[in-house]
């Protein structure tokens, strides 16, 4: 569920009507050009299968290391996500504006970097005995800003590589691959922190993302040095707020994902804590049982453009989350015999739903936004979804230790229940299919 959502004003757009010309002329140009976009875009799907697994398993490396090594309580595991997330409350918005400044490839190498040295540090200081939470605490933070500053230029960096009249195709072949490795992800996490400890599981999400840099690093697509920036950094991300606030479907769908996520972090923020203590399974299985998220996601992934063919695209993006939502209320009738199966249906339908809602909104909005204003309207979606997340997990960990684990998965699902169907009160009702027009019709909902 993970899941996993900036260029120069004018440039990326620009590059992206670039690509889809020289990709309807495929079949007599064969130019260069085109064959450099295929390889980079070979090369880019490589990097995520890397970073996309490193982050699935850190995920779970983390809060198993917080776990077993430290003895951290429900309510210290629920920090180390809200740690991860806090970058994208603080830096969310202002996020898109710096992108733009960039290359977008320099600014996911830059973040690959990072996460290599920040993830780096642990076992280094596993080996040296002063592994703390504060310092795990730490490690997270540094980890979900650069995931924000990658997520931010990769969305964006797509339309680079691919024409957009395959946005769609393109958008979900990423999630086929950030799915598949999330699949492996988490139950390499568990079996690696159960089978050779966490030391070596660290060192290995490390390295993936050194070698993820060296395959962005490969890309043979120019990419031109931005122009400097018309106006400031608050002048650029205001202007990105104002446009999504009046426009009525990203309007809609920011406001619907960032309730939608606010109840799935504080939900998320306890699954290791309630398989591990509550249900009492070894953390091989918790690896294993989480891995069924990605699951869905790849079956998700694959179902998401069949069904806006069937559908409509605007249509399955509105009813994906609410006919999922009930599936959610499973989780807290996991028991430790077979019913250990309802948390991974109830997983597997959730991340259904969500990767489809996933793939067509951010398809919309990569053809909807006008030019100069993808990254910026990414960042502010990201702020939206993902700035909620550290609330969320906070919201978890105190029902958690109020009410108990299970209670609060109880509470948790309900108010998914109530906060999924939100856009079925926006324009997006009347849809089928989605109108890139639709605000020059409609000034409001």
């Amino acid at each position: 569920m993970t899941t996993r959502q900036g260029q120069a004003a004018g440039e990326h757009d620009r590059d992206r009507g670039a690509a889809g010309t020289a990709d309807a002329a495929t079949p007599h140009l064969g130019s260069a050009a085109l064959r450099a976009r295929r390889a980079g875009f070979r090369l880019l799907v490589g990097s995520h299968v890397l970073n996309e697994t490193g982050a699935a398993a850190t995920l779970v490396v983390l809060p198993l290391t917080a776990v077993l090594a430290l003895d951290a309580s429900a309510w210290q595991t629920a920090l180390i996500e809200s740690a991860y997330f806090a970058a994208y409350l603080v830096l969310g918005l202002p996020a898109g504006a710096l992108v733009e400044r960039a290359r977008l490839r320099r600014v996911m190498i830059a973040s690959d970097v990072v996460r290599c040295v920040a993830l780096a540090a642990l076992p280094l200081a596993w080996a040296g005995g002063v592994l703390t939470l504060p310092m795990i605490y730490g490690v997270a933070l540094l980890l979900g800003g650069a995931q924000l500053f990658g997520d931010i230029a990769d969305h964006s960096y797509l339309p680079h590589l691919v024409s957009d009249d395959r946005l769609i195709q393109g958008n979900s072949a990423l999630q086929l691959v950030r799915s598949g490795a999330e699949l492996g992800g988490p139950g390499l996490g568990g079996l690696s922190v159960q089978g050779l400890g966490a030391y070596w599981a660290l060192t290995a999400n490390a390295v993936a993302s050194a070698v993820s840099a060296v395959l962005l690093w490969r890309i043979a697509v120019p990419e031109a040095k931005p122009p400097r920036p018309p106006h400031g950094l608050a002048r650029q991300t205001w202007e990105g707020l104002r446009f999504v606030r009046g426009h009525p479907v990203l309007r809609a769908f920011a406001l619907s994902a960032c309730l939608n996520n606010l109840v799935f972090s504080g939900a998320f923020a306890l699954d290791v804590v309630f398989l591990s203590r509550t249900v009492g399974v070894a953390p091989g299985l918790v690896g294993v049982l989480l891995a069924s998220g990605a699951v869905g996601a790849l079956l998700g992934a694959w179902l998401t453009p069949r069904l806006a063919h069937r559908f409509g695209d605007a249509r399955t993006a509105v009813l994906a989350v609410p006919v999922a939502a009930p599936f959610l209320l499973l989780t807290p009738l996991t028991g430790d015999d077979w019913r250990i199966a309802l948390f991974a249906l109830a997983h597997v339908a959730i991340s259904v739903g969500v990767t489809a809602f996933n793939i067509l909104q951010v398809t919309y909005r990569q053809r909807a936004c006008p030019p100069g204003l993808l990254s910026r309207v990414s960042a502010i979606f990201r702020f939206a979804v993902w700035g909620v997340a550290p609330l969320g997990a906070l919201i978890g960990g105190a029902l958690a230790a109020h009410l108990g684990v299970r209670t609060a998965l109880w509470v948790l699902a309900g108010a998914l229940i109530v906060v999924a169907p939100l856009l079925l009160c926006s324009p997006l009702r009347r849809m089928k299919t989605f109108d890139v027009n639709f605000p020059t019709k409609h000034t409001s909902c």
